[in-house]
Formats: structure tokens, sequence, C-alpha cells
């Protein structure tokens, strides 16, 4: 074979090598983080996680206590490992993302969502053209509260007035109908516990009274 193509292959396999090594790692710490920080902060009585494509992200289900039932989501990493599709994966704006549903057996006040406005066409919410709805600017990023009670906007907005790392919120609901809270966040460097901490202090306030 003619040298002249035999060395690139060879440093192209060498590169691709390389990343996979190194992107694998890093998206393994990422999921290191991200696991025990949900763990130190909602303390699960029994846990469950399921791999997703090796080095992708994972699934996971809590058993939590009182005031919450359970606990299940997801947390998946762009291809780090992979030469070929990491240049796009960035190119196009994807990043790591964090969802989680938070059950409870309480009643709750009303549906309510803060959404990044950029997201808003593919949150796929139910009636959203009949829930009533408000722009907030945060540190540059415009946000969109959505609500079918008034009584739960004043909470909505503290919710979000105090929440520490806005920039990496995408959606936050509360959902009365089926008792449950839902986060989806797209952190930095697997940083989750500032506005998970948050999102646990704040959820108890949706409970009806």
């Amino acid at each position: 074979m003619n040298t002249a193509y035999l060395i690139p292959l060879l440093l192209l396999g060498i590169a691709g090598s390389a990343q996979y090594f190194l992107g694998t790692k890093k998206n393994r710490w990422l999921g290191h983080r991200m696991s025990q920080e949900a763990e130190n902060i909602l303390k699960p009585k029994d846990t469950e996680y399921i791999n997703i494509g090796g080095a992708i992200g994972y699934h996971f289900k809590y058993k939590l206590r009182d005031p919450w039932t359970n606990a299940k989501g997801s947390y998946t990493f762009i291809p780090r490992h992979s030469l070929l599709y990491v240049p796009f994966t960035y190119l196009v704006g994807n990043r790591d993302r964090f969802f989680m549903n938070l059950f409870t057996d309480k009643k709750l006040i009303g549906e309510g969502h803060i959404i990044e406005k950029g997201h808003l066409n593919h949150a796929k919410i139910d009636g959203q053209w009949s829930m009533s709805k408000e722009e907030v600017v945060r540190d540059g990023k415009t946000f969109v509260f959505l609500w079918r009670q008034e009584s739960i906007l004043p909470v909505l907005k503290r919710s979000f007035e105090t929440m520490p790392e806005p920039e990496s919120l995408t959606h936050f609901c509360c959902f009365d109908d089926n008792k449950t809270f839902f986060l989806y966040l797209k952190p930095k460097k697997g940083e989750i516990e500032k506005n998970l901490k948050h999102f646990l202090l704040v959820c108890p306030e949706y409970f009806k009274q």
C-alpha cells in the first residue's frame, strides 16, 4: 500500500482509539458524578440503574421516603467517545441532559410549567393553547411560564427567581393530575446538585394545604 495513504489511516486509527478511550472515560465520570449527586440529595431507600448504549447514559429508578414515593428518569451524554459524531454534536448544539420525574401521594395545587422558550414547541404539553402564558428573561435567557390555575403562578415565580443555576434549566413542571413533578436540565460538567437540591426544596410549596 502506498505510504501516502497508510500514514493518514494509521493516524486516524490512533486518533479514533484515543477519542474512544478518553470520551468513554469522561462520560463514565459524568455518570458517576450525576448519580452520586442525585443519591446524596434524594437519599433513596433503593436504587436501580440501566445502562444506555455503553457510554451514552443511564435510566434510573429510586424508591424514596415520604413525602415522595419514587423518582425515575435518565441522564444522557453526547457521544464523546465517537471521533465521527462528536464534532457534529457540538455543531448542532447538543448537550448532556438530565431528566427526572418525582412522584408523591400529596395533592398538588395545579398544573404549571417553567420552560426555556426555545424548547417550548418541543415540550408537547397537552392543551398548551388554553393555558395562561408569561415570558421572563433572566441572565440573557428567555423562559416561559404556563399555568392553568392562577394560584400556582406566584409559586412558579418564586421557584424560578430563587433557582441557583437557571442557565441549565430547560423545563420544570408540576402536574396535579398524576401528582408528579418533572425536571429537565442541561448540566455543565455533570453539575446537577444546586438545581436538584433547589427543586427538592421548592416542590412541597406546590402541595395543596
